[in-house]
């Protein structure tokens, strides 16, 4: 049976384009990986549409051959695919932290895409989120999410959802995204100023900065307010103390500022009642 490929994400820059491809083959699927170096190898009008993406791509002699990563490229004889150049990329052992639940990336039942890295999705009968390192440069921002949402796990009242496993992809079990329980909330306006301190008093006492305080990442919950979105965030203390205080301070002075604005950033593609 031959390969169905899909395209799942893609990543174009000025000069090269990165694309996640699910391949579908007689033992299951897996997830493999392109980078095209140069953007005049793909038609302009091709470039981010699945289905020409693939047509494009396939036609390459060593498309269809067994492989995990190709790098595309030009040279005197043309375009050609050259296999494996690179690893797929994956967190390493000592990111991933606790003791969750490890699942299959195709496990998860995608319901909506809320962000390029962050889908709503099905588990086991549950709502829940999942997000995701699409590709390689995006993996730190990924583990730092992770080391603060393992701090708060213990939190009580929690401020924050709860990791509830990590999501692998075929080759190797690559652990490239977590999922997290479904918040149901509301965003914060100004009258929630004193439960969203209360809050944000919380998480600096557990010495972690937030980093990108705004109303998308907060949600008024029955029980106070969750915050979501750490990949900016910080647990310190970091360098200087007095320089660390003044961080946090800032944070708590913007707080009023960030609950006023209205001009919408942070906000992910799709809105409704869970956090995402």
């Amino acid at each position: 049976m031959a390969a169905k490929d899909i395209l799942l994400s893609l990543d174009l820059g000025l000069k090269d384009c990165f694309y996640r491809i699910r391949r579908e083959v007689h033992h299951g699927s897996k997830v493999i990986y392109v980078v095209v170096k140069s953007l005049d190898i793909i038609p302009e009008e091709s470039q981010t549409y699945g289905p020409a993406v693939i047509r494009e791509l396939s036609k390459l002699n060593v498309w269809y051959s067994a492989w995990n990563t190709l790098t595309v490229f030009k040279d005197e004889g043309g375009v050609r695919g050259e296999p494996d150049t690179f690893e797929p990329h994956a967190l390493s052992k000592k990111q991933i932290l606790g003791d969750y639940d490890l699942l299959s990336i195709f496990e998860l039942k995608v319901i909506e895409s809320v962000k390029v890295r962050v889908f709503r999705v099905e588990w086991k009968g549950r709502k829940c989120f999942l997000k995701i390192a699409r590709f390689g440069f995006e993996l730190d921002w990924l583990a730092q999410e992770i080391k603060v949402y393992h701090a708060l796990a213990q939190n009580t009242p929690p401020i924050a959802p709860r990791i509830l496993g990590y999501a692998f992809e075929e080759p190797f079990h690559r652990v490239v995204g977590f999922v997290y329980e479904e918040i149901i909330g509301r965003r914060p306006e100004i009258m929630d100023l004193k439960t969203c301190q209360i809050a944000l008093q919380q998480l600096h006492d557990l010495d972690i900065l937030h980093g990108d305080i705004n109303r998308d990442n907060m949600f008024i919950t029955p029980d106070g307010t969750k915050f979501i979105d750490f990949e900016d965030s910080c647990i310190g203390p970091m360098g200087n103390g007095e320089r660390w205080k003044e961080q946090m301070s800032n944070e708590t002075q913007s707080l009023a500022e960030k609950l006023l604005d209205e001009t919408g950033r942070g906000r992910p593609l799709t809105l409704g009642n869970g956090a995402s």
